[in-house]
């Protein structure tokens, strides 16, 4: 069944998955950046988040707004955490200044495994998209992980627009 399971899996997945490993492997060194660029693998993963959450699990009010309330939450942890307050951008250079972490990689590894999981779960039996004991915890779990994602790209931009700000000029001016 596993087999079969793996095998009826579009080719994009895997590639998604092999895009996911290697951005978050090149995410565990420290690494200075573009804006654009840093932006990218939070983007991806609060998007990915955000379609788990809206896809299959409107069936529930209660689903819609636990999500909602977890992106909430998780959106200030990512704002405020650790690994956020250790990004920098380099006053000289504009560019941003990544510390490694593992972090990203865990977290876009556990969205591809949850997302993967449910979709094959849902796939399979399309009638437990009405059961509140598996939605009610993958909104939860979706909306944590978008808001992480969302809280991360938030810091991003908002150093970055301190950072232009403090030069006495803003982006779109520089540009």
């Amino acid at each position: 069944m596993i087999l079969a399971i793996v095998s009826h899996t579009p080719t994009w997945v895997w590639l998604l998955l092999a895009f996911l490993l290697y951005r978050g492997l090149q995410a565990t060194r420290t690494r200075e950046s573009a804006l654009w660029r840093a932006l990218l693998l939070p983007l991806a993963m609060c998007a990915l988040s955000v379609t788990g959450l809206l896809q299959g699990l409107t069936t529930h009010a209660l689903a819609s707004g636990l999500g909602a309330l977890a992106l909430v939450v998780a959106a200030w942890m990512g704002f405020h955490g650790q690994a956020a307050r250790r990004i920098s951008v380099d006053g000289a250079s504009q560019r941003l200044v990544l510390p490694g972490s593992w972090q990203p990689l865990l977290l876009t590894v556990s969205i591809f495994v949850v997302k993967y999981s449910a979709a094959v779960a849902l796939a399979l039996h399309p009638a437990l998209s009405a059961q509140a004991w598996l939605t009610l915890p993958l909104a939860l779990v979706y909306g944590a992980f978008a808001g992480l994602f969302a809280g991360r790209m938030l810091r991003i931009m908002h150093l970055y627009w301190r950072a232009w700000s403090d030069a006495g000029q803003t982006p779109a001016a520089a540009g």
